[in-house]
């Protein structure tokens, strides 16, 4: 899982070096930056995704310090 994180982030970062950006090649790139099969990224990309939303939603009520 962490390696897919930070191979987002590097997506990220570099968004603006990126000639091609649609989901087969955001795909690619992940495979290509993790070494893990899609199967394995798509897993890992669900598991952050409902991490996220769980997260989203104690923030919108206000369970995290707004600083």
């Amino acid at each position: 899982e962490k390696r897919v994180v930070e191979a987002v982030k590097v997506l990220l970062n570099s968004a603006d070096q990126i000639e091609i950006f649609n989901k087969k090649a955001v795909y690619l790139y992940l495979r290509e930056l993790t070494g893990l099969n899609t199967k394995q990224v798509v897993n890992n990309l669900n598991k952050l995704r409902s991490k996220y939303r769980i997260f989203k939603t104690k923030w919108d009520r206000g369970a995290y310090e707004k600083r």
